[in-house]
């Protein structure tokens, strides 16, 4: 059965795709024949085609500290009100006078660790990741060459990050132009899709913005909403992990994970609908092929 599997992205929430994972592995479906992701989707993707299943996954994700990969002092004081004039001081002196809050050298040696020098043509289930292009202002699809650098580049958050610059490109996270690669599937030729989109766009009260980066967030994810909405429109079957904190809360990694789980176990009439109807067309196409046609007896 040919299908692809979609993941978005979503920073923390993004963890939920682990959950999908886990349990579409419990029901033993067939591993997918294309894994597509944007920024975490693009990092839990990657994972999953080089070879982790999804106990590995998990695991992982349990020990989880997001601040062990960043250098930006910012993201590492405690969040109370004497530290947030710290720490507005020093996101504002990391924005003034570099591309980003953090250079994404931390980031690009844990990716170094846990994928080594694998390239994407060598992964066990083919890959591809979203980015975008600062110079074009165009989505570029990422499908071969070193992983880890595919994916620090379809991670890399405006303003959080710094830019990758990859032939004659200036790379920034593909959530930008294609937080859900559908879109990469169908270039492909892949008809049968399903989507993970953990992107959560909702009425917002006007408490959450404490911080400017709490504003460029909001502004991200109004940018790129209407995009989302054509994308799920493309997948047969999209999932929506609901819940979860800021795109940046990562203080209970497995809450994520869970929330993955309980979707997808709420989606079990909708799964097991696309997984059957990818049967049928398979048992369709071989009749076909062999001339064989239903019987009209009754």
């Amino acid at each position: 059965m040919r299908w692809a599997l979609v993941l978005s992205g979503g920073g923390a929430r993004g963890l939920a795709h682990i959950g999908i994972i886990k349990e579409l592995e419990r029901r033993g479906v067939p591993p997918p024949s294309l894994v597509a992701g944007t920024s975490m989707g693009a990092i839990i993707g990657a994972l999953y085609a080089s070879g982790w299943d999804a106990a590995r996954l998990e695991a992982y994700a349990r020990d989880f500290d997001i601040r062990k990969h960043i250098e930006n002092p910012a993201f590492k004081l405690p969040d109370f009100a004497p530290l947030r004039i710290l720490r507005a001081g020093s996101a504002m002196s990391g924005l003034l006078g570099n591309l980003a809050l953090d250079t994404g050298t931390k980031a690009s040696e844990e990716l170094g660790r846990l994928l080594g020098e694998l390239r994407i043509e060598d992964m066990p289930i083919p890959f591809a990741c979203a980015a975008t292009d600062l110079l074009s202002g165009k989505r570029v699809i990422l499908d071969s060459g070193p992983a880890v650098v595919a994916i620090r580049a379809s991670m890399s958050f405006p303003g959080l990050f710094t830019p990758v610059w990859m032939e004659r490109m200036l790379l920034v996270d593909g959530g930008v132009t294609d937080n859900i690669p559908v879109d990469i599937a169908v270039e492909k030729g892949f008809n049968h899709i399903l989507a993970c989109d953990v992107s959560r766009f909702k009425q917002e009260k006007a408490a959450t913005f404490r911080t400017g980066l709490s504003v460029l967030i909001r502004s991200y994810d109004i940018a790129i909403e209407r995009a989302r909405k054509t994308a799920r429109k493309a997948a047969d079957l999209t999932l929506y992990p609901e819940g979860g904190g800021a795109t940046f809360d990562f203080r209970d990694p497995l809450a994520y994970v869970r929330l993955g789980e309980q979707t997808a176990v709420n989606s079990e009439a909708e799964i097991n609908r696309f997984f059957a109807f990818g049967a049928s067309r398979i048992v369709s196409r071989i009749a076909t092929l062999f001339g064989w046609k239903p019987s009209t007896k009754a």
